[in-house]
């Protein structure tokens, strides 16, 4: 038991063996981290995009001197906001289809060794 303990907190014992996760394709793996990282990058660009154009909407609103425009500015804002947030939702379904397509395709496609003879 002591034997075994030891060989479990071992240190030096490499990283892959440590990570490895069985019957998980590498390629099928790097796709996956792919997806991730552009979906990522997506939405912190959106969230970048939108704080900005908070910031302009809140500037605007402080510099209003009369409710009218105050409204006008809301009411754009708003506008600008619902077609953003739909855009956005279009391209990550986007970025989901195609990293799911590329997915299926290359767990699905035939290679050389695996033709039954």
């Amino acid at each position: 038991m002591p034997a075994n303990k030891a060989k479990a907190q071992d240190p030096t014992a490499p990283v892959t063996q440590k990570l490895a996760v069985p019957d998980l394709p590498t390629a099928v793996g790097t796709m996956a981290v792919q997806a991730w990282v552009e979906m990522g990058a997506e939405a912190v660009r959106f969230v970048q995009d939108r704080l900005q154009q908070d910031i302009k909407t809140q500037q605007a609103m402080l510099a209003c001197t009369s409710l009218e425009e105050m409204r006008q500015i809301q009411s754009e804002f708003f506008s600008a906001a619902q077609e953003q947030y739909a855009a956005e939702a279009v391209k990550m379904l986007d970025l989901m289809g195609k990293a799911a397509s590329g997915m299926t395709a290359s767990t699905s496609a035939r290679r050389y060794d695996d033709v039954p003879l």
